[in-house]
Formats: C-alpha cells, structure tokens, sequence
C-alpha cells in the first residue's frame, strides 16, 4: 500500500461560542458519544418505518474508521464542511450495534469506506476497512479511499484483497481548490484500471453547482462514454439536496446506465419523487451516510440552499428551535427514510420500489445473492 502523509491542519484558538472548552475536543467527544434512542425515535420506526421496508436492507454509503486516524482540524474547516464536527468515529462494533438498535427488525448488510477528508490517515483507514469486510461479522463490502497520486499498482493490489472499487474525494485532490475539476481527484489513469477490472466507484461531485454543475454534467458524460464498464454511483443524488439542483442535473444524464445514484443524507421527498420520474427507480440506491446521519434534527430546503436544525452541540449550530420542537428530532437518517418513503408514495409507487431502492438494487450492482 502507498504510504503517504495526510496533511496536518492546526487549529486556531477556541471560538467564540464555547469559549470555555477547546472546541476539537468537543467535537471527538461529541462524535464518540454512545447512540442513545428517544421514544419518538421508536415511535418513528414503529410507525412509519418498520411497516415499510424490506426484511433486508443494503447500505451503500457507510463511513468506518477510528477518531485516533485524525489530525487536528481547524474552526475554519468545520465551518467549511459540517460534517466533518458531527462524527469522527465509527468502529465497525458500533456499526454493527447501530444497525441492530436502529433496525432491530432487519438485516442490514453495509458497503463501507474511510473518512475522506485531508486531515485523515488514510492509509490506516483502508487498511481497518480491509480488516473488518474480512470479519464475516460485519456482513459488508469495502470501497478503497484513493488519493490522486496513488500509482494503479496501489489500487489494483487493494482490489484483489476484497475492496470492489474506490471512493475518491474532492478534498483529497492533489492541490484542494474550492472547484476542482472530477478528474483532479480521480484521475484517468485510475478510470481506465476501474473499467478494465469492472469495478465501482463512489463519487462525490465538486464544485458549488453540484449535480447542477455544466462542467459537472459534461465530465459525468464523458467518463461514462469512456469507461462504460465502471459501475459509477454518485453520492447524494450528485449533492442534489434541493429541487431545482435535481432539475438542472438529471436530464443529461438519463440515458447514461452505468450512472446509479444514493440517497445518503438526501432528506428531500421532493428530490426523490423528481429522481423517480426521471432516471426511475432501478438506478436509486439507498445510502445511509452513518455515521453523520445520527445527528437529530429536520432540513429546510428553500431554493438551492438547505438548512440544517439539529439539537446538536456543534460550533456552527447557531440558530436553533425551542426546545418544544427540538425535542420531537429523530435521527436524519429517519428522516431521510422518510423522506423516500413519502416520495414513493406520492409518485404512486409501491413495495415493489422500496424493495428495490433499500435493496435489490443494490445487490445486482454487487453481485449478491440471497
């Protein structure tokens, strides 16, 4: 395996919100907190969800890994990504756990990866990944996090130990930008290995038009022409949290079969039913984005922008609701089932879809059998 160094950020002083306590040390310990459930949580599942969903459940987007792979991280860069405050940790004991007290009532089998960020070891995170998609305890499959710079030899060795693709990520280009091109964190090189072995890759779009991007749309384009044979699954419905960034996006890309789509952290019913009507439901896969998606609260979406509510203690949580409503927050992964649950609904769709989304997808897209 390549053996090279994440870059190291230092944080700066404390902010101005908790100015008592050094807000990295909030954040781990925050992040490393035990899953505690609510009764609205069990009210929710009970309710809403359980009657619903298959007896088995496949969950494409699942970040694994260890807070000890960490460097420090700056207040900057959790106001740049809110995501990186909210979960640091997720050891596959507790993902197994989480499933278990999340959906008690099905068997949820994960695709799993690294954390993705720069300030990250990842290196040492592939190799926990590789350790845990070998325990059949675990009852997953693993995606390589890659750098840019790995030589191809790097990444065709990691797929003959179990990994069935890669997930590259902006944030680990070469030189970060605020817009980086796809190719500038998943380069051709790494394409034309993918498409020779058939393997997957988990992409996360860049640049501040996301799924709506031209240059986005055009790269989307070009690498599924090129390399027809990569299964490539793009993340959050290509960051499409919001409608009119679904309307800009999905049209192109239609006719482009080896194009899937998840729906992690996507809590937008709007989104789904949009998505459903368009490239229908064979190339939806339910992603859960755990373990970011314990985080409670609700999403407001108002144009192209999103809002996040959530009871949580994080440096960028500034505006929050009374604690009336507050307290009726599940876990946005509930949400987000939600969310496709009512998309289905109203596209008047059935279980033969939910079936399909949660699972069967999924599982041709993996070559699992029952």
């Amino acid at each position: 395996m390549a053996s090279l160094r994440p870059l190291k950020v230092v944080a700066p002083p404390t902010s101005n919100r908790m100015p008592a306590e050094d807000p990295i040390s909030t954040a781990r310990q925050v992040a490393e907190r035990k899953v505690d459930t609510r009764a609205i949580d069990r009210l929710v599942y009970d309710q809403e969800l359980a009657p619903r969903l298959p007896s088995t459940i496949i969950d494409c987007h699942v970040h694994v890994g260890l807070s000890e792979y960490w460097g420090p991280v700056s207040s900057e860069r959790y106001s740049e990504i809110w995501a990186m405050e909210v979960a640091k940790e997720q050891s596959w004991e507790q993902l197994r756990s989480t499933y278990r007290l999340l959906f008690p009532k099905q068997e949820v089998r994960a695709l799993a990866f690294g954390w993705v960020y720069r300030e990250v070891d990842v290196e040492r995170n592939n190799t926990y990944v590789r350790a845990g998609i070998s325990d059949p305890r675990n009852n997953a499959d693993g995606l390589f996090v890659t750098r840019p710079g790995y030589d191809t030899s790097t990444i065709a060795e990691a797929m003959s130990q179990g990994f069935l693709g890669i997930k590259p990520y902006p944030d680990l280009a070469a030189q970060p930008t605020q817009a980086p091109s796809i190719y500038d964190y998943l380069p051709r090189t790494h394409l034309a290995l993918l498409n020779q072995l058939g393997g997957l890759v988990m992409l996360h779009l860049p640049r501040k038009g996301r799924l709506g991007d031209p240059d986005n749309t055009r790269e989307l384009l070009e690498i599924s022409e090129a390399f027809p044979a990569i299964k490539i699954v793009i993340a959050h419905i290509g960051r499409a949290y919001c409608l009119p960034t679904a309307q800009r996006g999905l049209p192109p890309l239609i006719e482009r079969q080896n194009l899937y789509f998840d729906t992690s952290a996507n809590l937008n019913t709007e989104v789904f039913r949009y998505a459903l009507d368009t490239i229908g439901p064979d190339r939806l896969l339910f992603g859960s984005d755990l373990p970011v998606t314990l985080m409670r609260g609700r999403r407001d979406h108002i144009g192209e922008q999103y809002i996040n509510w959530t009871d949580g203690d994080y440096s960028w949580n500034l505006a929050r609701k009374s604690p009336e409503e507050e307290a009726t927050y599940t876990f946005y992964l509930y949400e987000e089932l939600r969310a496709l649950i009512d998309a289905v609904k109203r596209s008047g769709l059935g279980q033969e879809t939910l079936e399909k989304i949660l699972y069967a997808n999924s599982a041709r897209l993996l070559g699992i059998e029952r």
